[in-house]
């Protein structure tokens, strides 16, 4: 994208809606960028929250990257050792991703940066014992690490799974390998989503996402852009991207199966579900029971916080409390 084009996008964005946050990624890898250090200044200077979302492979420019001090910046991956990062990251070289890795955390250091930099480490039935080695490593570098359950995309084919439309996408014989991979099974998962499909779809109703050339594809869950750009978004008014989104046929098949459910981790039993299908031994090499406490604890705080500061605190109270809800919620995830 073009850095007059994402200003443009930011200065309509602001003028029509409350803008929450920016990722600069989707079905991309933003460290190839040349002018991403530019792209983060211009979401940055606007007041606004800018998210990244790497695998890491490629490394450009860190230190200009991190001198913007983004948000946060994630490092997407799916194990410790190659035989079992290269599996579900095909082509991936996970020695140069820990290298990058190190080099990301002494440049965090130099750059004095207050970006959250995690791993969001992607669970699977192969990659469990790989997955306290990565803490660990990350842990000792002062990175943080999200652990979740891998999910099947792009929306097309998990359609085409449950026999919504077969005729939406094609499931190769590779995909069906991946689905039997998941530590959390697809048919498993979509049954339960199923019963909350009148949950509302917060992809829908507050996320906006657009292509490299400023056009608004359908959800950032939908791969095909020939089939599911909605329009030009500085030419297109925002009521009018939104009303097309409900209309959306593919939005009506999703939400009628709770899909949107399974894509956004809404699935209050999803833990319980993965845990079935690991097993105890893959319970206790995750750590799964205290992490599960750390959960709730988590949600127990997220209430108490945004009761108490809505209702009972001044705005520099609120704002003082925030900053103790941000530290204390990056420690529980660990």
């Amino acid at each position: 994208m073009d850095p007059a084009l994402l200003a443009a996008i930011i200065a309509k964005a602001k003028a029509e809606c409350d803008v929450s946050g920016v990722g600069l990624f989707n079905w991309t890898e933003p460290i190839l960028h040349p002018k991403l250090p530019e792209l983060i200044r211009i979401v940055e200077s606007n007041g606004i929250p800018c998210h990244l979302s790497s695998n890491l492979n490629q490394m450009r420019n860190i230190d200009a990257v991190l001198a913007e001090n983004p948000h946060a910046f994630r490092i997407s991956l799916s194990g410790f050792t190659q035989e079992v990062y290269g599996y579900t990251h095909r082509g991936g070289n996970i020695e140069r991703v820990k290298q990058h890795m190190v080099e990301l955390a002494d440049a965090k250091k130099r750059q004095k940066s207050t970006t959250d930099i995690h791993v969001l480490y992607h669970r699977y039935k192969h990659n469990l014992a790989d997955e306290r080695p990565m803490r660990d490593f990350a842990q000792r570098l002062g990175i943080g690490f999200h652990p979740v359950w891998a999910f099947m995309m792009p929306l097309e084919k998990i359609l085409a799974y449950v026999n919504d439309d077969p005729t939406e996408a094609t499931l190769t014989d590779e995909d069906h390998q991946l689905i039997g991979n998941l530590a959390l099974p697809l048919k498993e998962a979509i049954a339960s989503a199923a019963k909350l499909h009148d949950n509302p779809c917060s992809l829908r109703d507050a996320q906006m996402t657009l292509d490299f050339e400023g056009n608004v594809q359908l959800c950032c869950g939908t791969f095909d852009s020939r089939k599911f750009t909605l329009g030009a978004y500085l030419a297109t008014p925002f009521a009018e991207l939104q009303a097309k989104k409900y209309a959306h046929d593919m939005c009506g098949r999703c939400m009628r199966r709770g899909v949107h459910v399974y894509g956004t981790y809404g699935g209050p039993d999803f833990d319980d579900i993965a845990a079935r299908t690991i097993g105890p031994e893959g319970v206790r090499l995750i750590g799964l029971r205290a992490e599960r406490r750390r959960k709730r604890l988590q949600r127990g705080v997220e209430w108490l916080y945004h009761h108490t500061a809505a209702r009972y605190l001044s705005a520099e109270q609120s704002a003082r409390l925030g900053r103790g809800y941000a530290r204390l919620k990056q420690r529980l995830h660990g």
